[in-house]
């Protein structure tokens, strides 16, 4: 019987398959895979974290050094502008390097965890921070190298001299800020490059610290720009300004904003300067009348609104001089220009304007000290001006107007004599410099270069875009009588912003004008200053696009006006004697919160009304329900939640102001 044959398999088949495993396994008892993955994911995690730590440290090291920066220019902010001396900016200068020096350590430590950033979204910001901050601090470096040199001449080498001393030498001033250019241009590169970064920047994924910092540098970068667009362009604009090639003269407006007007305050006096070398040396002043300054003899291009102060055909020309129907002083001062150059007057063509209101001239009152006025027999001080004008206005018509040019006359006598004392000149300086940032000094240009400058200093009084963010700008017209210093006006502003970014806004106006101020006020008085009562004409800015709901308080109608700009509501407003007024404007408008990644910011500007005292005025804002707040710019008076997060400010509009939120929605 023939045996089965036994099936062999293949012995080498089968050698060589578990030869294979055996190796696979020894291998793998070798180098554990799992826990190699494990490892390399572990390492890279402690990688981000200590990444993460280390840009965190180096976040605190880069911010107390900018802490430091800010508390310099904080104290140079806070002091009077005629105080500055050399040792501040070299301050200043130590500062930046210090900031410079801590950015090249830190970013050199933390540049070794680079690579890594791109997988968080903090670490990377705190990169682009970094790279930000870094060309921000170079920009500053460069601007203030380039104007050691102008600096230094300006208090004679003096650390403790201040920079008023050699103020007046504008043809050195130019020569060396031109010599300083080349600086200007290489920190406009360094503002470029920050620029670039920061438009490229995803908010998404970023804490709200890290938020924080890039919106700081984002202000920082346009503050910085301006400033540096000025000093570029100051050279060739103040060897114009200051006649230092060619005699200039200047139209002076006084408004006296005892009759308030949108743009300061009705024009009852003017004269002109004439600058030479940087030096006033010929003035004349005037009463304004029907006849003075010279009237132009063609058509007037500048046409008063339908809701304005009426004229009639025969005094269409004169509305150019006498209109201040806008609340942009710019618009105002040129309408002066034209009427007075086309009437062929003293002096012109003028380069430009100067607007300074009844405040201004009490202030260099104060400063100047007393000023006699030999035609009259009589002192002037900051304390008798307001009384002796209106005593004067009782004699006869136009007589305190003559009063006024002949008092102003001897103002630009003492004014150009107080150079021989550098205590009263540094007065002098000192209180125009607050009335510039106050709006009761104003300037105009017809040299574009001159208003950008003035513009990006807050000293031309326009009144600027409503297009991109919330606004609010109040502006009253007397007419009729002078007793705006008696009546006192508070604005409140609500406004509650939705899901969307549509804001849902109420603003009220509340005027009180008092018999126990009034009773003191020298230009109450319905015998020789017009009717008792206060009637104004009111119109209230809003963003271009809103749509006014309601009004409650008006006793006349309200007209909406629309222009390029912004949105108004116009109406009249009838205050009586020792009596108050309240009115309200409730509208909506577009969208107008901005989007930071998955944050939001709201702005609002307030401008303040050219030719008014400070003025508080209350802020509400309502977030919606669910947010919460991030920071606010200024500090907030109180916050509370009421269904949804509110907010509340007090601002006072000593100049124009801003309120800032960044809320995490």
């Amino acid at each position: 019987m023939t045996q089965p044959v036994e099936v062999v398999k293949p012995i080498r088949r089968r050698h060589s398959r578990s030869r294979f495993k055996r190796l696979r396994k020894r291998i793998a008892r070798l180098v554990p895979w799992r826990s190699l993955l494990i490892t390399v994911i572990t390492l890279a995690s402690i990688a981000l974290i200590g990444g993460l730590v280390l840009a965190t440290d180096a976040t605190k090291r880069m911010n107390t050094s900018i802490s430091n920066l800010n508390h310099v220019l904080t104290t140079l902010q806070n002091r009077p502008g005629t105080e500055l001396t050399l040792d501040d900016f070299q301050r200043l200068k130590a500062s930046v390097d210090d900031l410079l020096n801590t950015l090249g350590q830190v970013r050199g430590q933390a540049g070794f965890l680079r690579p890594f950033a791109a997988a968080n979204a903090d670490l990377n910001a705190t990169y682009l921070s970094l790279d930000i901050t870094n060309e921000l601090a170079l920009s500053v470096n460069d601007l203030l190298t380039a104007l050691e040199p102008t600096l230094f001449f300006m208090v004679a080498g003096d650390e403790e001299d201040t920079v008023v001393r050699q103020i007046s030498a504008g043809e050195r001033i130019t020569e060396l800020l031109r010599l300083g250019r080349s600086r200007f241009f290489t920190a406009t590169e360094h503002l470029d490059n920050a620029r670039t970064q920061l438009d490229q920047m995803n908010f998404d994924g970023v804490s709200p610290q890290t938020l924080l910092n890039l919106v700081t540098l984002d202000n920082y970068e346009k503050q910085f720009r301006e400033i540096n667009n000025s000093l570029i362009l100051l050279p060739d604009a103040l060897e114009i300004a200051l006649g230092l090639t060619q005699q200039q003269s200047y139209l002076v407006l006084s408004q006296n904003s005892d009759e308030l007007r949108p743009s300061g305050g009705y024009l009852s006096t003017y004269g002109w300067i004439t600058v030479r070398n940087g030096r006033i040396i010929d003035y004349d002043y005037s009463a304004t009348t029907a006849t003075s300054p010279n009237p132009p003899s063609v058509e007037n291009p500048y046409h008063p609104p339908r809701w304005w102060i009426p004229y009639g055909d025969s005094d269409s020309v004169y509305a150019a001089w006498d209109g201040s129907w806008y609340a942009d002083f710019q618009k105002t001062a040129e309408m002066a220009v034209w009427y007075y150059d086309t009437g062929n007057n003293p002096e012109s063509p003028v380069s430009g304007a100067i607007g300074i209101d009844t405040y201004a001239i009490e202030a260099l009152l104060s400063a100047i000290g007393s000023v006699p006025v030999a035609q009259y027999n009589v002192v002037v001080t900051a304390d008798n001006f307001r009384e002796l004008v209106y005593d004067i206005r009782t004699r006869g018509e136009n007589q305190h107007k003559q009063f006024l040019g002949d008092l102003y006359r001897q103002i630009f006598n003492q004014w150009q004599t107080a150079g021989r004392s550098q205590e009263v000149s540094t007065r002098i300086l000192g209180v125009l410099l607050q009335a510039l940032q106050e709006k009761h000094v104003m300037l105009y240009f017809r040299d574009e270069r001159m208003n950008q400058i003035v513009d990006s200093l807050g000293w031309s009084g326009r009144q600027f875009p409503a297009l991109d963010q919330d606004y609010l700008m109040v502006a009253d017209a007397n007419l009729g009588n002078k007793s705006n210093r008696s009546v006192i006006r508070q604005l409140t502003y609500d406004v509650a912003i939705d899901e969307n970014g549509l804001l849902d806004a109420r603003a009220t106006i509340d005027y009180d004008y008092p018999s126990s101020i009034a009773e003191q006020d020298p230009a109450v008085d319905p015998a020789y200053h017009g009717p008792l009562d206060y009637r104004s004409l009111l119109q209230v800015f809003t963003p271009l696009g809103s749509v006014l709901r309601e009004t409650t308080g008006a006793t006349f109608d309200v007209e909406p006006i629309d222009d390029p700009l912004h949105y108004a509501f116009v109406t009249q407003i009838d205050v009586d004697y020792n009596s108050g007024e309240r009115i309200q404007f409730s509208y909506n408008t577009p969208a107008l919160i901005q989007n930071l990644g998955e944050y939001r910011h709201y702005r609002l500007l307030l401008q303040k009304q050219p030719g008014t005292p400070a003025e508080l005025v209350s802020v509400q804002v309502s977030l919606p329900p669910g947010a919460s707040v991030i920071q606010t710019q200024p500090e907030a008076a109180a916050s509370y939640n009421l269904d949804r997060p509110i907010v509340e400010f007090r601002v006072e509009l000593a100049g124009d102001r801003s309120v800032d939120i960044i809320y995490d929605p």
